[in-house]
């Protein structure tokens, strides 16, 4: 009967490409190991405590149940698709072993029958497929189904995190700008002119022409800029550099509404008028 060990020192070094780095997870404590058989394979299970990986968890701790295989050689050849990771399960190969396991998940010892079953499937299947991937590749060199699968998309716990946190930087902005539109432009098919005026001074400014067009443009680009991020969320979210990018765009963003909101002031500071 399998029994608990404690994790031998320098254990996760002692993979090439496992699932917890391709989750980029931080934080790694293994609390025990458990080894043994099934369907032909050598398993391991590990205990993986690891930094908690929730929007609200960052000082906190998880623990993830990994289930691995050991597949019969070590080959470069092994391949899974990256879409096998998701949010639900996360299944992957290195060059050695096969990964499984449910981020955040401890299933029970009675449920770990279903498991290792589940990983000697994948397992099963990478041997079935041994250099099928990589033969397609040379056959298709130009063909991004084949030789670019590695850039497809696969879930990681980061991105989503992200995409909350630039969304709550946009929503303020836009809705700066689009009370600003609606102040600014509420007379203008009136008076054909962006005319602000403060009550206490009676001065203000008045903009016609191209400065009252430059200054529509000026208070549209963050609002095209915010429409090119959230199409990066949409379509890069998962996809390798998806961080970095968001990243610099949002960086892009805060900057540029920074420059703008200056120009902005330097503009209605231009038209200065009595009112």
């Amino acid at each position: 009967m399998a029994v608990k060990e404690a994790p031998p020192p320098g254990l996760l070094d002692s993979f090439s490409a496992p699932l917890w780095e391709r989750l980029n997870l931080s934080g790694l404590r293994p609390q025990w190991i458990v080894k043994g058989q099934h369907r032909g394979y050598d398993w391991m299970v590990i205990e993986l405590e690891h930094r908690a990986t929730g929007l609200t968890a960052e000082s906190g701790t998880d623990t993830t149940t990994v289930f691995v295989m050991r597949l019969p050689r070590k080959s470069k050849d092994w391949y899974l698709p990256p879409h096998r990771i998701t949010s639900v399960q996360q299944a992957c190969v290195d060059d050695q072993r096969v990964y499984v396991a449910a981020l955040g998940r401890q299933p029970r010892v009675r449920e770990w029958r279903h498991w290792l079953d589940t990983a000697a499937d994948v397992a099963d299947e990478v041997v079935r497929s041994e250099g099928s991937h990589t033969k397609q590749a040379h056959e298709h060199p130009g063909d991004r189904s084949t030789a670019g699968s590695e850039a497809g998309p696969s879930w990681n716990p980061h991105d989503g995190k992200w995409v909350v946190f630039w969304l709550f930087v946009m929503v303020p902005i836009a809705g700066v700008v689009f009370l600003s539109l609606l102040f600014d432009y509420s007379d203008w098919p009136r008076t054909g002119a962006v005319i602000k005026c403060n009550m206490a001074t009676h001065i203000g400014s008045a903009l016609y022409g191209w400065k009252m067009w430059a200054h529509l443009g000026m208070l549209a680009t963050p609002l095209a800029w915010m429409c090119k991020m959230i199409h990066t969320m949409v379509t890069r979210i998962h996809r390798p550099g998806f961080g970095l990018q968001i990243h610099l765009e949002g960086a892009i963003l805060l900057g540029g509404a920074f420059v703008l909101a200056h120009a902005l002031g330097a503009l209605e500071a231009s038209a200065r008028a009595v009112c």
